[in-house]
């Protein structure tokens, strides 16, 4: 667990903040940014490092970098989720990317914040104050309790949030039970499509639930209704036999409270305290200031949960609507025989009818675990529309290792192609296993080749390279852009191609947009290239 200083404590007195970058300028800054705000910091060069501090020293705070050699950002966040001591520790993580589905990705796997570089000093110590400050504020939301119901605060104090919603859930209303006049207690969330969601359940007259059921909807349309207007004891109106595992109208049993979770916005759920009709005294009075006390508390450990995973379901309903009504199309962008001009292949690039971007969309599919079902169902029109194309010319496919080593459709497409087809890995996707790669892309018919894409833009595509043995390797856009007139580039181009001379591949450039560029490409040895001066991405039925 994080340092517990009281809310009035100097910053001083706070547990260092940790800042892991392996860019020590970018720690240097930090370290001078957050210092002069009254903080005191400690660095780390690289993930392995981090871990080591957070084994040996109390932090108050992570400022973690995502994209680090060896052991990246969210394998960092991974571990530190894993600790029980550094579970629930605030950890705010930046990186070069700052696209909307980045943040997504890095806020879903469990940071607490995303930042993008460069970022500015006063944002920086503004997200750092409020992070330390919602601390600080659950930490005097304990006491409070603490100091008005010393049986309350002694369960609260056994809690040990959990980084998912049901996990947290699950523990409060475990701990309630150890209250005398509680005979069951029950957690509801509600979704954006309007649906309420049993996520945690306990006690005699309960139902064990650890991973929720939906409600009738006519029922989560009253709750949500009476959850508006604040806490109630009763309810009046007809509800499901047995919809809750808890007792939910006077009809039954008087003996049930209910209190909102809720933040800044409309109420995010229900807290549902079950009293004990043979605890004696006013039980149903006891009951509801149980279930108004927790809910407060419920809501600080229980909202950010609720409100990231209600904007995942949201993107995840998106992204099943994109495939239930194939909302994409593919496109062709040829590639090009830098050495005679002819076509030589054709890279397929998919399209979304609503404008979202194919790397935004892809990310999001891999961040809610659909990145299967979307390359699947892109892949197939791809492949069945290429038959219009030229013949002679290989197709080259954007894959994920994930898809390649599911065993899943991957194969029945390539066999429906009528030309090679070529899959394409880029350095974003991290491979965990090599070998188990290569074995599957073997299993594949013989005219399946591999391509590493990005290459120059970082480590992981040069380790692709080397680990993979690619027949192509695609230079990254960004080392073609003013090639003609950049010597450092042409330098770094040339030492690509010998590399991949070395290493038996064949270089592609992309994004060749001027003759100056092709022609400096044609210098350098480079054997393919595709961009717009080459040939735009079109449909089938636009060429």
């Amino acid at each position: 667990m994080a340092a517990r200083p009281s809310g009035n404590a100097p910053r001083s007195a706070l547990a260092p903040i940790l800042v892991v970058d392996d860019d020590g300028a970018v720690r240097a800054f930090c370290r001078a940014v957050l210092e002069r705000a009254g903080y005191r910091v400690i660095e780390a060069g690289d993930g392995e490092e981090a871990l080591e501090v957070l084994t040996a020293t109390t932090v108050s705070l992570i400022v973690l970098d995502n994209r680090m050699p060896r052991m990246g950002g969210l394998e960092v966040l991974e571990q530190v989720r894993a600790r029980p001591w550094t579970e629930t520790l605030p950890v705010i993580m930046f990186s070069a990317d700052s696209e909307v589905d980045d943040r997504v990705y890095g806020l879903s796997a469990g940071a607490t914040d995303y930042l993008g570089k460069p970022v500015h000093p006063d944002e920086l110590v503004a997200r750092v104050q409020t992070h330390l400050r919602g601390q600080q504020a659950w930490l005097r939301t304990v006491e409070q309790q603490l100091q008005e119901r010393t049986t309350v605060g002694d369960a609260l104090l056994r809690l040990q949030p959990s980084s998912s919603p049901e996990g947290t859930a699950g523990a409060i209303t475990r701990e309630l039970l150890a209250l005398g006049h509680v005979s069951g207690a029950a957690m509801l969330a509600f979704t954006p499509d309007g649906v309420a969601r049993l996520i945690a359940s306990s006690g005699t007259s309960t139902r064990d639930v650890t991973s929720g059921g939906a409600l009738p909807v006519q029922f989560c349309q009253l709750l949500r209704r009476r959850a508006a207007d604040g806490p109630w004891t009763e309810l009046r109106e007809a509800q499901p036999a047995g919809a809750l595992g808890v007792p939910l109208g006077a009809s039954e049993t008087p003996a049930s409270a209910f209190a909102p979770l809720r933040t800044s916005g409309p109420p995010l759920g229900l807290l549902v305290i079950a009293a004990d009709p043979d605890a004696g005294g006013d039980v149903i009075s006891q009951a509801l200031a149980t279930a108004i006390d927790f809910s407060h508390v419920a809501s600080v450990l229980l909202g950010p949960l609720l409100e990231a995973r209600g904007e995942l379901e949201a993107l995840r309903e998106q992204l099943a609507r994109v495939l239930r009504e194939r909302a994409f199309t593919p496109h062709y962008q040829p590639i090009v025989d830098l050495s005679d001009g002819v076509v030589a292949g054709h890279e397929v690039l998919t399209r979304f009818r609503d404008g979202t971007s194919p790397d935004v969309a892809f990310r999001q599919a891999a961040s809610l675990d659909m990145s299967i079902d979307l390359e699947t169902a892109t892949m197939a029109p791809a492949v069945h529309d290429a038959r219009n194309l030229p013949e002679g010319t290989w197709l080259s496919v954007n894959v994920s290792p994930t898809f390649v080593t599911s065993g899943g459709e991957l194969p029945d497409l390539v066999r429906g192609s009528d030309r090679p087809i070529v899959l394409e890995l880029t350095e974003h996707d991290p491979i965990a296993d090599y070998p188990r790669l290569l074995s599957a892309v073997r299993r594949l018919n013989s005219g399946v080749r591999l391509s590493v894409d990005d290459a120059g833009a970082g480590y992981a595509s040069l380790h692709h390279i080397l680990k993979l043995k690619p027949e192509y390797v695609k230079l990254d856009r960004g080392w073609i852009t003013g090639l003609d007139a950049d010597p450092a580039r042409q330098a770094l181009v040339a030492g690509l191609a010998f590399f991949a001379e070395r290493t038996g591949s064949l270089l592609i450039a992309e994004g060749v947009e001027t003759e100056a560029e092709l022609a400096a490409l044609r210098r350098l040895g480079v054997h393919f290239g595709q961009g717009w001066l080459l040939g735009r991405p079109t449909p089938i039925q636009a060429r």
